[in-house]
């Protein structure tokens, strides 16, 4: 059952992530995107946290979800600047590289073991999900060490908020209530940032962010608890690496909606999705 979770989460968290495409790509404001999503991934967890009665509170729950909240909201602010400087061809891989720290801390940590096919189809996934940002047509040349900086510190992020959560369930925390506070610190961080920058107008730009923002919030809210889910049943060392594999539903989406082409790239990234989950179901 934790594979088709697995599954279902990463399709979950991909719907939300071509969202936040098509805000871009309608010029939305990214503050307010972000304060969309954070605003009803909030409400999402909030419900699902009274609905299963997990709504508890002490200092380890709120340390962990101030924790994995700033990870998400920091680590998406650093992305974006890092792709202000830098090639997407090498940012993008190497912030999702994050999915190899998640694997590691489960196997170093708690002792999970992958068989030899599991190990093949995990490293086919890790290699798709890397390669998909790769454009040979664009320049790779980087401007100053800034980037590294930022790369870097987006990545270990990242790592907080995917690879922590495999934590808080291993110290048997209700993860709803979690990623309730997690989701609350990010509407707090972009609603400061709103205020802080002033743009107090109701311009299309921030009408559009919104409103694609909280459909995305919605699709987040279940796309990670999904994988909370998933996480309880399922080893971490191959649910991560499935749940990654949101990026490729993101491009089969721009793909189909927004009529970009298949590149050869991505072609050779699909194929070894489906061969690495070929790979890990044939254990």
């Amino acid at each position: 059952m934790w594979f088709f979770l697995a599954l279902l989460s990463s399709l979950t968290f991909g719907l939300a992530g071509f969202m936040m495409k098509a805000s871009s790509a309608r010029k939305g404001s990214t503050d307010h995107l972000l304060w969309g999503l954070y605003l009803s991934g909030t409400l999402g967890f909030l419900w699902w946290m009274y609905q299963t009665d997990v709504a508890r509170f002490n200092m380890a729950i709120l340390l962990a979800g101030l924790i994995i909240g700033f990870g998400s909201a920091a680590g998406n602010l650093l992305f974006m600047k890092a792709l202000e400087i830098g090639p997407a061809s090498l940012t993008s891989p190497l912030v999702n590289s994050n999915i190899v720290l998640t694997v590691g801390l489960s196997m170093w940590l708690y002792g999970e073991r992958l068989s030899l096919f599991e190990t093949i189809g995990v490293i086919l996934l890790v290699i798709a999900v890397s390669l998909l940002p790769i454009d040979p047509n664009e320049s790779l040349r980087i401007r100053g060490y800034h980037w590294y900086v930022l790369v870097l510190t987006a990545t270990f992020l990242f790592f907080f908020r995917n690879g922590g959560l495999k934590v808080t369930e291993e110290m048997q925390l209700p993860n709803a209530t979690v990623l309730f506070i997690s989701y609350l610190f990010g509407l707090v961080w972009f609603t400061a940032e709103i205020f802080r920058k002033k743009e107090s107008r109701r311009t299309e730009k921030i009408k559009t962010g919104i409103a694609w923002g909280l459909g995305s919030g919605i699709f987040s809210f279940a796309g990670m608890q999904i994988y909370a889910i998933a996480l309880e049943d399922g080893p971490a060392s191959i649910v991560a690496p499935i749940f990654a594999t949101n990026s490729l539903v993101v491009a089969v989406l721009s793909i189909i909606i927004f009529r970009e082409r298949l590149s050869l790239v991505q072609t050779i990234c699909l194929i070894l999705l489906f061969a690495g989950l070929i790979f890990i179901r044939l254990t």
